[in-house]
């Protein structure tokens, strides 16, 4: 399931990422118009990989944690069960 969750993450990972880089391109195409867009982006880019890793992080170390022990019961009764 880990793998299932890891798969979706990156296929989803991998078009925000590829939008930035258009936003980025784009940025470096329209520099003269503004003066702010490569501190935005800049900040962008420092956002995302924040993010990215910290959500592998977290698929990983919550699908981990998730086993459940169940303690062994016997009965010495060994009557019958109706349902």
């Amino acid at each position: 399931m880990i793998t299932f969750y890891i798969g979706v993450y990156t296929l989803i990972l991998a078009l925000l990422w590829w939008f930035f880089i258009i936003a980025k391109i784009h940025a470096y195409k329209f520099k003269n118009f503004s003066l702010h867009i490569t501190k935005v982006t800049n900040i962008l880019f420092i956002f995302l990989l924040i993010l990215s890793v910290t959500w592998y992080f977290l698929i990983f170390y919550s699908t981990n944690n998730t086993t459940t022990f169940v303690k062994d019961y016997t009965s010495s009764d060994t009557s019958e069960v109706n349902y």
